[in-house]
């Protein structure tokens, strides 16, 4: 009888061994699947906050580059009225009439130049979200006599360049220009 009691009691005793091992293992879980949550929802916060940032930024830099194309206008003008009075392009901005290219400044833009053909480079600083990111505006003189001189916008650094500019094309540069290193 007494080795029975004996059995009886170690049994219990290792019935609540075993039950108590069950519980901290299932408390171990169970708080390991909560860090493993709580974890996942702050990377989750943390991507949530670095997309609201990028977002952010990509607003300024496309506000900045469509406030600072502002200042092609006059410069188109410039170069149609060049065109009009000497029936050629002017290739500087000199002859164009108009200010040294680093003197164009604003938010983001760095300078803006007439180069050969009376194409206009506009020139962005980091702002722009492309450190020397350049759009140009190219004119077309297809249709000169019934429309007047028109021109092109496009560019080869903004991919997303239509939020700022409806009427300009993004123009990936090809590996040709990457050789010759064309901007």
């Amino acid at each position: 009888m007494r080795h029975a009691l004996v059995t009886l009691l170690a049994s219990f005793f290792g019935v609540l061994i075993a039950l108590f091992a069950f519980h901290l293992y299932t408390k171990y879980e169970a708080d390991r699947e909560r860090a493993a949550a709580e974890a996942e929802q702050q990377a989750r916060i943390e991507q949530g906050r670095q997309l609201a940032e990028r977002t952010l930024a990509e607003d300024r830099a496309i506000l900045a580059i469509r406030n600072d194309t502002v200042a092609s206008t006059s410069a188109r003008m410039a170069v149609t009225e060049f065109y009009m009075n000497s029936g050629r392009m002017p290739a500087s901005n000199a002859e164009a009439g108009l200010p040294e290219p680093g003197s164009y400044k604003g938010q983001s833009l760095r300078s803006l130049e007439v180069d050969e053909g009376g194409e206009l480079i506009l020139t962005f600083d980091a702002e722009s979200g492309v450190d020397g990111g350049t759009i140009e505006w190219l004119p077309d003189l297809t249709g000169i006599e019934s429309m007047g001189l028109q021109w092109r916008c496009r560019t080869r650094d903004f991919p997303q360049i239509v939020r700022a500019l409806p009427d300009c094309d993004y123009v990936p540069a090809s590996a040709t220009d990457v050789a010759t290193k064309r901007p």
